[in-house]
């Protein structure tokens, strides 16, 4: 997601009421989204929608009621359900959440049902996309120019759904109807396009597990170009873009940054996880956001101030493996989307354009460092809980990007470059023969003890200490440093006393040393050499000490 990316322009008074995820109700913990079918005629007219979701799901524990969750200004009119036989279920709705009871529900574990949830009505209309989420209205070319976003949120903005980021269904079906003239652009593998009474109806099929917040619905007079990328994996897959006529030619030329931004991530982070469907990008009226297999994109081809690259497509491109190959199972891990994503952007600087286009971003990021809480917090935690706070000092908020773009920095210090890269790709891929599949059996739920276990795995070393002091904290370490006469001393001082052998760069006459700090400490012989620690700033720690 690129909104907090922009943290300061959304004040934590301004963050949306609706939220995600949070501690799981036991309605909800008792069942396991195996499918959802979404059906939807939206109408650029009213700017209202009617539609259909259909749920197969697995009876995990009995219970008399299961809780779906949409907003409560689109009304539901019907629901059904059951194993063979669909039948009309009675229902209540409290806020947000729907309370559905079926004697299908209280029968043995194991058991496959289904729930057909018939809805409609005109929905929420987002004030400041993609910071706020919901519908976009917009307009091209006099045509409607419509888009979807709900990260913060999540999808019961616009659909039914078990809005928790801990169950993806499997696969999804997605039929959207709009006027003839349109062109939707969503998420999957496009099977099917038919036109009747001035209305145009289009199927789509995700053959992969997916996230609810990443599903999205684009229409508009959309061109669509189309490439086609060879994988490292050695099969191809298409890469499309969704383009406003008007910028046909710079959606042409910019086809070939969309390519290059591929074979990057690939070299770091292994295959382009969604193969089996495509690689899509689509203009949108809002800025963009990580929508599985169809990027928003809506840069307007500004590229960035600092360098020749189109930053938000980069980020957005980040998170097809960072979100959506590796998704956190709670709010609380989220930094694993947005700071090795973020982390992304200087690795491509410094490929591209060398070591000091990757410093110069790194201190550009540091300077957004605010530590004002543990970047990867106790879970269970809600959306807001982690990009927003009440309070200014209780959710991590940006910091989940760039101190986590920054713990990844400093973890390749402490690993080496060799060793590091080993760990990115197996954070991406576990096990390498999953790099082969296409059938969405790499995609998987992760948590920082995950990647802890991962980095330890891979580096056979403990790495607690590293994981324990910059994530499970808010303040950063510091180095104390002192010289007498020819004498350096360098102990570092964490939070809580935690230990933190963290070795240290330091320049002796113009000479570089790698300084080891068992037990947190070292005392080196510099003479009457002129001395720099840390010259480069490879190490994340409070420089206002």
């Amino acid at each position: 997601m690129i909104a907090l990316l922009l943290l300061a322009a959304l004040s934590p008074q301004e963050a949306a009421q609706n939220t995600s995820g949070g501690v799981l109700m036991e309605e909800q913990a008792a069942f396991d989204v195996l499918h959802y079918g979404l059906e939807l005629e939206v109408s650029p007219e009213s700017r209202s929608i009617l539609g259909s979701l259909t749920m197969t799901a697995r009876l995990l524990e009995p219970t008399r009621e299961i809780v779906l969750q949409l907003d409560p200004g689109l009304e539901v009119s019907r629901i059904l359900g059951g194993k063979d036989e669909l039948l009309p279920l009675g229902f209540s709705r409290q806020g947000g959440d729907i309370w559905i009871g079926s004697s299908a529900f209280t029968d043995v574990a194991g058991e496959d049902f289904k729930v057909v949830v018939e809805y409609g009505g005109v929905p929420h209309e987002a004030e400041r996309p993609p910071w706020e989420g919901g519908f976009t209205w917009s307009e091209a070319d006099g045509e409607p120019w419509i888009a979807t976003s709900c990260q913060g949120e999540g999808a019961d903005l616009w659909w039914p759904c078990k809005d928790h980021p801990s169950d993806k269904p499997e696969s999804m079906d997605l039929s959207f109807t709009v006027p003839e003239g349109l062109v939707v652009a969503t998420n999957g593998r496009r099977i099917g396009s038919s036109t009747l009474d001035g209305k145009t109806t289009s199927q789509w099929r995700v053959s992969t597990p997916i996230a609810n917040y990443t599903v999205a619905f684009n229409a508009a007079p959309y061109v669509e170009l189309v490439g086609s990328l060879e994988s490292v994996a050695g099969d191809t897959f298409p890469v499309i873009f969704w383009v406003l006529p008007e910028n046909k030619e710079k959606g042409q030329a910019f086809m070939a940054e969309i390519l290059e931004h591929l074979r990057f991530f690939e070299r770091f982070c292994g295959p382009y996880p969604f193969r089996g469907d495509k690689y899509g990008v689509v203009e949108t009226p809002h800025l963009g956001m990580e929508h599985q297999s169809i990027i928003a994109y809506g840069n307007k081809y500004r590229g960035d101030p600092n360098f020749d690259y189109d930053w938000l497509h980069h980020h957005e491109l980040a998170h097809e493996w960072w979100a959506n190959l590796v998704t956190a199972r709670d709010w609380a891990d989220f930094w694993i989307h947005e700071g090795i994503g973020t982390y992304m952007q200087p690795l491509y600087l410094e490929e591209r354009f060398g070591r000091e286009a990757y410093q110069k971003k790194m201190k550009i990021d540091l300077l957004r460092v605010m530590n004002n809480a543990p970047v990867a917090p106790a879970p269970p935690r809600t959306s807001d809980s982690i990009y927003f706070s009440k309070t200014g000092t209780d959710a991590p908020g940006g910091d989940i990007y760039f101190k986590g773009s920054w713990v990844c920095h400093s973890l390749r210090w402490l690993l080496g470059d060799e060793t590091f890269f080993k760990v990115l790709r197996r954070w991406a891929y576990p096990d390498p023969e999953l790099e082969k599949t296409t059938d969405g059996s790499a995609v998987r739920f992760s948590d920082t003890d995950e990647l802890l276990a991962i980095a330890e795995e891979v580096s056979e070393r403990k790495l607690g200490w590293f994981f324990e002091v910059y994530l499970r904290r808010g303040p950063l370490p510091v180095l104390a440093v002192e010289r007498d006469g020819g004498t350096l001393s360098l102990r570092w001082e964490a939070p809580d006393e935690l230990p933190f052998p963290m070795p240290v760069e330091v320049m002796v006459g113009g000479e570089a040393r790698r300084v080891p700090m068992e037990g947190g400490q070292a005392t080196l012989e510099v003479g009457e050499a002129e001395v720099e620690v840390d010259p480069e700033l490879r190490v994340l720690r409070d420089l206002r000490r």
